[in-house]
């Protein structure tokens, strides 16, 4: 038979366990043989009714039970302290509830001064909170969550020491009223642009001044880049998570691979989205010598690759082939093959398409034809099974998560 163990639940509010104590308080006073003037029996009372009698304490305090008698000294004090605390406590939460009432969650935002105050509930926002609480108090940390999206609550709240706040979306709009210049840093994390973009403009307009205090997110690069004159772009620091993600996988692996090899290496991105956009994007920007052919595999490659053109600030210093369909599509590999990898160097491939298996599968193959090929596979979270099947067939594995985390600056939460 399995022991019992009590285990001190960090989920429950500090109300709850004051709740809890004052209980206990009059329980173990009653138990302890404490009578009371107004129940001459309740002494010789069974436990059943001690524990009635306790839970009633904080609805008439001890009104209808009379002052505390009889018993040991350390027992009538126990009761004394329920006496005065249930009560107490009991008007503190009705008096809280019609604040709640009156004024919506948003209200209690306002105890935000020196704290990094993160707006979001998604992926990202947990991917800052696992770089941030790993130097950072904490305590210093307030999450503001939308009630319509909020898909990792639960993991949210299992951060011990941050703060969690559920607010409605046109409570976002009330947020000038409030000492929100007091924080430290503001993250501005949400999966909708448009809610970023707006909370942005709110901080500005209330105080021009917090502008290098806010860091945000946004997902639609092609409309960042429209906006980089403006007011809500120029004053903050806005990121893209795809961007980071590849400028850490371009740093830690393709460019050290550049380097080693003699040759200018062929590149093969097989999944041309925002990621792999991202990726071909910063090797323009910092290796744009050290390759020389970049082929892109997508179900819309010549669309995507027209996307990509449109952010190159210099003369290509590459040639590009472009295949269109599928990357399970063997005919597609072939022509690939056929018209790009002629050489004795064996190219890089990084393979980013949205299928984390689809990703593993194409890796494995792809090894079993280029022995000493750079092969990298990415899935969209850690994975332990892609990394040790990666392991094994000495393919690099690697996830968005982990590479924005450790691209994350300290800046942006110090």
């Amino acid at each position: 038979m399995a022991r019992l163990v009590f285990r001190f639940d960090p989920e429950l509010s500090w109300k709850s366990w004051t709740a809890i104590g004052l209980f206990c308080c009059g329980f173990v006073g009653l138990l302890l043989g404490v009578g009371v003037s107004e129940r001459p029996g309740l002494p010789e009372a069974d436990i059943f009714t001690k524990a009635y009698y306790a839970f009633g304490l904080f609805v008439l305090g001890g009104l209808d039970l009379g002052t505390p008698s009889g018993g040991p000294t350390y027992g009538r004090f126990l009761l004394w302290v329920a006496y005065f605390g249930a009560p107490t406590w009991t008007a503190s939460a009705v008096f809280e509830t019609i604040l709640h009432a009156l004024r919506p969650p948003v209200w209690r935002v306002g105890r935000i001064k020196n704290k990094i105050v993160i707006l979001g509930g998604g992926e990202l926002t947990l991917v800052f909170l696992n770089r941030i609480t790993a130097s950072v108090n904490a305590r210093r940390v307030v999450v503001i969550v939308d009630e319509d999206r909020h898909p990792h609550l639960s993991e949210l709240r299992s951060y011990k020491g941050v703060r969690v706040y559920v607010v409605a979306r046109e409570q976002m709009h009330r947020l000038h009223h409030y000492p929100l210049h007091k924080a430290s840093k503001f993250l501005l994390l949400s999966e909708n642009d448009e809610i970023n973009f707006e909370v942005a403009s709110i901080l500005l307009d209330n105080d021009p001044a917090l502008g290098p205090k806010i860091v945000y997110h946004v997902s639609n690069l092609r409309f960042l880049r429209v906006l980089h004159d403006s007011r809500v772009v120029s004053q903050c620091t806005t990121f893209n998570q795809y961007e980071l993600a590849a400028t850490q996988l371009a740093r830690e692996r393709l460019m050290r691979r550049f380097k080693a090899t003699e040759y200018r290496d062929t590149v093969v991105l097989a999944g041309f989205g925002s990621f792999g956009q991202s990726i071909l994007e910063q090797l323009e920007r910092h290796a744009s010598g050290e390759f020389s052919r970049v082929a892109i595999i997508d179900l819309d490659a010549e669309q995507q690759a027209l996307i990509s053109e449109e952010q190159l600030v210099t003369e290509r210093k590459y040639k590009r082939y472009t295949y269109e369909g599928d990357i399970d599509d063997p005919d597609v590999w072939q022509r690939l093959f056929r018209e790009v990898v002629t050489g004795r160097e064996e190219p890089v491939f990084v393979i980013t398409t949205g299928d984390d298996e689809t990703n593993l599968r194409c890796a494995i193959w792809l090894r079993k034809q280029y022995r000493n090929a750079l092969i990298i596979s990415r899935t969209m979270a850690p994975s332990y099974f892609a990394k040790g099947v990666c392991e094994e067939h000495d393919v690099v594995s690697v996830n968005t998560a982990e590479l924005v985390e450790a691209s994350i600056p300290h800046a942006w939460y110090r």
